[in-house]
């Protein structure tokens, strides 16, 4: 996990063969974005609909326990999952069943959820396991998160640039994706992908700071302790990082505001609209689709 909000969901795959069946046209699904760039969606659980935002880093679906508690037939289960925030802390949760999960014409069945007893403004989490076995794409200039056809991902393919993604699937528990990128032209990195992270958010280990040529004496730092555990904690380095590109064509940008950070447990972790307005994440076939320019 790489927050306190993180989700924790899992996907049956019957469930999600029923829907992806029925995907003969695309299904858009509208969503809000915050000023902080975080993408929120109106969902139905079993009927009850909340307010959730939509997390490619999550791993796992989230309801908070106050949602939780107007839903009826939440089954709890006998399973858990540990999960791990970004700085590596772990969080332990309990492992409930969906019956039903719809947002807007889409629907999966038999999803699994975490419940967490927190406050938080809105009800939960909504991470990429509900699609898992289709392409959803990510359109920021219309506002719309889309369950692709496999004829509109078919033409959609061809006048794209492909990414090669990677897939961590921890146990069909957790899903996140991750693909590789450049820094300064000097420093290859593994990110995860995170829309949840809001707008512009740029985060690497510290550990690249020396090959980057990064002095620390010259870099804002910060001490923050943890919220779980107040004896422990990490340094944050902020600075500008000249370049970050993809490794294959598709995407860069250049002096962006960055932080390096101790402790980091992924070798970077950034948003992902800095990779377009429209963003095709397949998972299926281990790729991102950017529309050529």
């Amino acid at each position: 996990m790489k927050s306190p909000l993180l989700s924790i969901l899992f996907c049956t795959v019957a469930g999600w063969a029923i829907a992806t069946a029925q995907v003969k046209t695309p299904i858009v699904i509208p969503f809000t974005k915050t000023g902080q760039g975080h993408i929120l969606v109106k969902a139905h659980v079993n009927g009850v609909e909340g307010t959730f935002i939509f997390d490619t880093g999550a791993g796992l679906n989230l309801l908070t326990k106050k949602f939780a508690d107007k839903v009826a037939s939440l089954q709890k289960t006998d399973g858990f999952f540990v999960g791990h925030r970004a700085t590596g802390e772990a969080i332990e949760t309990d492992i409930w069943i969906i019956k039903d999960l719809q947002l807007g014409n889409f629907q999966a069945a038999n999803q699994k959820t975490a419940v967490l007893d927190m406050e938080f403004p809105i009800d939960g989490l909504i991470s990429l396991m509900p699609f898992k076995h289709g392409a959803l794409t990510i359109d920021y200039a219309q506002s719309h998160l889309i369950v692709e056809s496999p004829a509109a991902l078919q033409t959609m393919a061809v006048a794209s640039y492909s990414l090669p993604l990677q897939v961590v699937d921890d146990r069909d528990i957790s899903l996140e994706i991750a693909t590789y990128v450049q820094l300064n032209n000097k420093v290859t990195a593994q990110i995860s992908l995170d829309c949840g992270a809001g707008w512009n958010v740029f985060r690497f280990s510290a550990r690249y700071m020396k090959q980057l040529g990064i002095d620390t004496t010259q870099t804002t730092n910060v001490y923050a302790r943890s919220p779980f555990d107040t004896t422990k904690g990490n340094h944050y380095y902020s600075t500008t990082l000249q370049e970050l590109r993809t490794t294959t064509p598709g995407a860069g940008v250049k002096n962006i505001k960055t932080t390096f950070i101790d402790g980091l447990i992924w070798e970077g972790i950034t948003s992902i609209n800095w990779l377009g307005d429209r963003i095709t994440i397949d998972i299926p076939r281990k790729r991102l689709l950017l529309p050529r320019k």
